[in-house]
């Protein structure tokens, strides 16, 4: 028997719904350029629905700023000019009042004077520019410090 005289034996294919495996078709020189196409087409179903699957069970990584709001005014302040203030504090410069639901993104959280209750202060970007804001008047979703954002290297 010569290599010439042999014939596909199977022609399934992988069900790409269902992954279910399947035979490739055995090879002949005449059929051998249509089956290496199928082997390829097979094989990037194959690692198409393998790279999907991964990416399903793919966990997000916690960022290290977090998106929040103001729930009332409050004051950007600047603890840095004229000179370093002992830590964040109503002491600190103000540069501007931000108004009611103003977006922020807090880049890192600093102990400083206890406000309402709450001693954190953010260090925050905001449309209005960059400083601290107590931690009192602004909706994080959580109480205080914020898992995943830095402590500021104040």
């Amino acid at each position: 028997m010569s290599i010439d005289s042999l014939q596909p034996t199977d022609d399934r294919m992988l069900n790409a719904t269902t992954g279910a495996a399947a035979s490739l078709p055995s090879l002949t020189r005449t059929s051998s350029r249509r089956s290496l196409r199928r082997a390829a087409k097979l094989s990037a179903v194959a690692a198409t629905a393998a790279a999907s699957v991964l990416t399903i069970g793919a966990q997000p990584a916690f960022a290290s700023w977090q998106a929040a709001y103001t729930w009332t005014t409050v004051t950007l302040r600047d603890c840095y000019h004229p000179s370093k203030a002992a830590q964040p504090s109503t002491s600190c410069t103000a540069i501007t009042v931000l108004p009611t639901n103003t977006n922020l993104h807090i880049i890192c959280q600093h102990s400083g004077q206890t406000i309402d209750g709450d001693p954190v202060w953010d260090y925050v970007d905001t449309p209005y520019g960059q400083g601290y804001v107590t931690d009192a008047y602004v909706r994080t979703g959580y109480a205080n410090w914020i898992p995943g954002v830095d402590v500021c290297n104040y």
